[in-house]
């Protein structure tokens, strides 16, 4: 009889866990949901946008354009994130990229009317606009087959749903496999990335605006090479949004390219 009421107390938690009964990131029961999905005292201690670089959309020291957009001007024409890559809203990101899916849910709900708002702020209609998202790299397909899931096209899923638009994750693919960039300094991620992926649907690109999805911003490598070949491709402009974002560095040296 035991066993059967322990089941059932694991079932009832994880129900309570994937349909918002608790807070996303303490586990506290919580009565607000869908309108807000963390407690109070964990809402109060997310981290929080000071100053945004117009370009790449990371907090930066101070206003205007950071100092690792001015040595690499980004491809992309902006970048959005929900949160900074620190605190809660790290561990929340990296435990989505380590199992727990349903927390696309908590950043699509930030996600979507950020990119509604910058789609309205470039005259643009959300149904007009490509959206898609970075494919994954070798590492992130192994993690695939244990997780069922690619959290840069989950991402993209889930906010296209709040949206109320449709999205292709097969816009681009990889051409090649990249190293791990987790230890890599700006130049080198850079490099790791460049000629990494292809265009795969040409013919939907043309003269489009393309928002790209994916998890975390740490130097802008990503985007910029995504937003390179889709440019190349036809592309008229390309939105870069994740739900992180590494916050640029008060004192950075540029570059060659």
């Amino acid at each position: 009889m035991w066993g059967v009421i322990e089941k059932f107390l694991k079932k009832y938690g994880e129900y309570r866990e994937e349909n918002g009964c608790t807070c996303d990131n303490c586990g506290r029961e919580i009565f607000t949901y869908p309108e807000k999905r963390l407690c109070a005292d964990c809402e109060s201690r997310m981290p929080v946008f000071l100053h945004r670089c117009p370009k790449c959309g990371r907090n930066t020291p101070g206003e205007g354009v950071c100092l690792e957009c001015k040595a690499h001007m980004p491809t992309f024409a902006a970048a959005i994130s929900a949160y900074p890559y620190d605190g809660i809203a790290a561990s929340l990101i990296n435990r989505l990229k380590n199992g727990d899916r349903y927390l696309a849910g908590f950043f699509a709900d930030a996600l979507a009317p950020l990119t509604e708002r910058k789609l309205q702020n470039e005259g643009l209609r959300k149904e007009d606009v490509l959206f898609t998202c970075v494919p994954d790299r070798k590492e992130e397909r192994v993690k695939r087959r244990e997780r069922r899931y690619n959290p840069a096209a989950e991402l993209l899923r889930r906010t296209c749903e709040v949206l109320g638009v449709s999205c292709d994750e097969e816009i681009m693919r990889k051409s090649r496999e990249t190293r791990p960039q987790k230890r890599m300094n700006a130049k080198e991620r850079f490099e790791n990335v460049r000629g990494a992926y292809r265009v795969h649907k040409r013919s939907v690109c043309e003269n489009r605006t393309i928002v790209v999805f994916d998890d975390i911003m740490t130097t802008g490598a990503t985007g910029d090479e995504c937003a390179r070949i889709l440019a190349a491709a036809g592309a008229k402009r390309v939105i870069f949004v994740t739900a992180t974002s590494v916050p640029a560095k008060k004192d950075f040296p540029a570059f060659a390219e």
